[in-house]
């Protein structure tokens, strides 16, 4: 094993993953991280949410139902009602005229591809800064136009001025993930990264929550003060993000880990083509994602529509069970995720293929059910087991690849992902309304359109992330630095027979090393 080090370029602990940073500091990036991506999260759900709470005004050719039910919100000339309970919701804070007019197909585009278009077309560019530069930068730079834009969201008086704010608030969310992958994949040791990833993931559950609980305050707060308030919340998180996160350094000297060596934009896309495990998990993800997007749509729709419910009334619950259920599932697939990698290599891809099985038939129940509370109990049960995914899976893409090709590759994941998840998810719904004039009126048609695409994407995902795990056996392991560290300083430590096999998190190497850089495994 000592013989075979000497094929191989001298790395420090920083550059194997091991950097000499404290713990204490890991954790600490690790929470601003994490509070960044709560926000970006919150702001994302919260206008779902306030859409149907007084966000959208309502006219009689969209909203039959309150023609019906409540005649009184019709003007004098008939043409247009206020807001579903407009007058109940927003407490005489906001004025039940302060809404905006738009459709069903533009709540769709305002939900989903307005976001994930610039959000592909800035996040790449943005990641190769991050592998080659900083990661910090693009992290500041971000969050910075994301205030910007959440604070012309709050007094925002056409449609037009929505579409542009969430347009822009692309950028800014397209500088988070790839850097904060980066930075966790260098912070963590390998055996760490899936729990650690999946703790800033719990951030999608905790923001998600944030965004419903804010749609319930707006019985005593304007919709355009939530904005604010999140705007706000994301200076102090600015002023903590150029104080606290750093580069890591190599050693004392406070040289910055970076390699010595980048994969030219050529190289980057040959090593990301050619790897089958990555190409499949892409695929999975963005099938998957379809059904997150159009859930976080539509949700909050299908709630007051199907069920009459104000957004005090489903905004807490829908809170509460995206914090509890969401985030317990998230944690959980991301421990279960380390400790099964240690024996067999697939084990990630494994464990979200089961959960996506067991949660499509849960989910199906929720928005079919007649009773509300027996769909909100479903609801809890779906989260629960759909979850687990996003840490396991974005685990495997730092496992796969250097450490200078990760943001990259992670850049390249998300904006394919958000791409297809955030660019149909959203407008998947209104499409199967429009083909079923029937479930169309007064909304009540959502919870089928989201009974079909949902579980749907969930089966598909599932057999894809099976397929992910079986290519993951055959696949030759690219011999990273840290591989090499953490195999001999196992064998070391642990003997003879600790180095004839031993673990890089989902990896198993063996002394089988060639001079190219590869290995062979022993499975």
């Amino acid at each position: 094993m000592g013989q075979s080090m000497g094929n191989f370029r001298k790395m420090s602990n920083s550059e194997v993953g091991v950097d000499p940073i404290s713990k204490w500091r890991s954790v600490i990036c690790l929470l601003v991280l994490f509070g960044v991506y709560v926000l970006n999260q919150a702001n994302r759900q919260v206008l779902p949410v306030l859409i149907p709470a007084g966000v959208r005004c309502y006219y009689n050719g969209t909203n039959e139902c309150d023609l019906h039910t409540n005649p009184t919100l019709v003007t004098p000339n008939k043409e247009m009602v206020f807001p579903y309970k407009a007058e109940i919701q927003n407490d005489g804070i906001c004025d039940p005229e302060d809404c905006i007019e738009f459709t069903n197909a533009q709540q769709g585009v305002l939900t989903g591809p307005a976001v994930t278009i610039v959000y592909t077309v800035v996040g790449i560019p943005i990641s190769r800064f991050a592998d080659t530069r900083s990661r910090v930068i693009p992290l500041v730079f971000g969050l910075a136009v994301w205030i910007g834009m959440v604070c012309l969201t709050a007094f925002a008086e056409t449609y037009w001025m929505l579409l542009l704010a969430q347009l822009i608030i692309g950028i800014g969310e397209a500088t988070c993930n790839p850097a904060a992958f980066a930075l966790i994949a260098d912070y963590f040791k390998t055996t760490n990264r899936a729990k650690a990833l999946s703790l800033y993931y719990f951030a999608v559950y905790l923001g998600g929550s944030l965004g419903y609980a804010l749609g319930a305050v707006n019985v005593v707060l304007c919709w355009r003060w939530t904005f604010l308030i999140i705007a706000i919340a994301g200076g102090v998180m600015l002023f903590l993000v150029i104080a606290v996160l750093r580069e890591p350094h190599s050693d004392e000297t406070g040289v910055p880990y970076k390699s010595d060596s980048y994969y030219t934009v050529k190289e980057t896309i040959q090593e990301l083509v050619s790897c089958k495990p990555y190409v499949i998990l892409c695929v999975a993800a963005s099938i998957r994602n379809i059904s997150g997007y159009a859930l976080g749509a539509w949700l909050a729709t299908f709630y007051a529509k199907h069920f009459d419910q104000s957004s005090q009334e489903y905004g807490l619950r829908i809170a509460l069970i995206v914090l509890t259920g969401g985030g317990l599932s998230c944690v959980i697939g991301g421990f279960c995720a380390d400790r099964f990698s240690v024996d067999r290599r697939a084990a990630k891809a494994l464990i979200i293929s089961i959960s996506q099985f067991l949660a499509a038939p849960c989910i199906i129940a929720t928005l079919l059910v007649p009773t509300t509370q027996v769909s909100y109990g479903l609801l809890f049960v779906a989260y629960l087991t759909a979850e687990t995914w996003l840490g396991p899976a974005a685990a495997i893409i730092q496992d796969l690849f250097s450490p200078n090709l990760r943001a990259q590759a992670s850049a390249v994941y998300i904006a394919l992902m958000t791409l297809l998840g955030g660019g149909l998810g959203p407008i998947l719904v209104p499409g199967i309304l429009e083909l079923k004039p029937e479930w169309g009126e007064c909304d009540k048609g959502v919870g089928y359109a989201l009974a079909i695409i949902v579980p749907t994407c969930y089966f598909i995902a599932a057999v894809l992330f099976l397929i992910v795990g079986y290519l993951m056996k055959d696949v030759p392991v690219v011999l990273s630095d840290e591989t090499i560290y953490l195999t001999y300083d196992t064998s070391e430590r642990e003997g003879d027979t600790a180095s004839e096999k031993s673990w890089y998190g989902s990896r198993r190497v063996s002394e089988d090393h060639t001079t190219d850089g590869h290995i062979s495994e022993a499975l």
